[in-house]
């Protein structure tokens, strides 16, 4: 059974609603990427990784996501000319999604710190964390069975909410891009390759 989540940004000024969340809807997942990494310490803030350097994420597609208040806080990094739009608010710096540069594309990597509910409840929506990415990255230990790169177990989940999202065009509405856009809402800001460099290792 799917519910909907309270979407918040740390200082409030950002609100939205997740609907639809369930396990069946998404994937829980933890990636410990270099460039996961890279942006939360662009971000700056405090507890956007865990002490393996693991950014929570929840995979679920973009008309799943409605911001109703704040919209014009939205910003957006690429930390290389090819790199994923990095989601985030300008207010509090709080991470927001990580999607493709095609609005076409039913994914959005939703920010954990972003959904407003505690852990607890989190884990009861949205389910336990099903897959962890290149632990080969992992700046701490990381639980039994991480995979360095990606799980291969998680293949089959990935396509298979990619093509559901295909199949019921959820790719549109969405907060990132306007309805079928070439280029997303807000102009990304691309970090120059000495800028990435500043972040750690590429």
């Amino acid at each position: 059974m799917s519910e909907t989540l309270e979407l918040k940004c740390r200082c409030g000024a950002v609100r939205g609603l997740l609907s639809e969340a369930s396990p069946r809807s998404g994937i829980h997942a933890v990636c410990y990427c270099r460039d996961c990494q890279a942006f939360a310490r662009w971000l700056g803030g405090e507890g956007l990784l865990d002490a393996a350097g693991g950014t929570e994420i929840f995979q679920t597609t973009p008309a799943q996501i409605t911001l109703h208040t704040g919209q014009e806080q939205l910003r957006c990094l690429r930390l290389s000319e090819n790199g994923l739009h990095r989601w985030y608010v300008d207010c509090c710096r709080t991470p927001v999604a990580n999607t493709t540069g095609s609005s076409r594309m039913p994914f959005a990597g939703l920010l954990v710190p972003f959904i407003a509910v505690d852990a607890p409840t989190r884990e009861r929506v949205l389910g336990p964390v099903v897959a962890r990415l290149f632990g080969r990255d992992a700046t701490g230990p990381t639980p039994p069975g991480t995979p360095e790169k990606m799980a291969v177990t998680a293949i089959p989940r990935v396509l298979w909410l990619m093509g559901r999202g295909l199949v019921h065009r959820r790719a549109q509405p969405s907060p990132f891009f306007a309805p079928w856009a070439k280029l997303p809402r807000v102009t990304p800001h691309v970090l120059a390759p000495e800028e990435r460099a500043a972040l750690g290792p590429v």
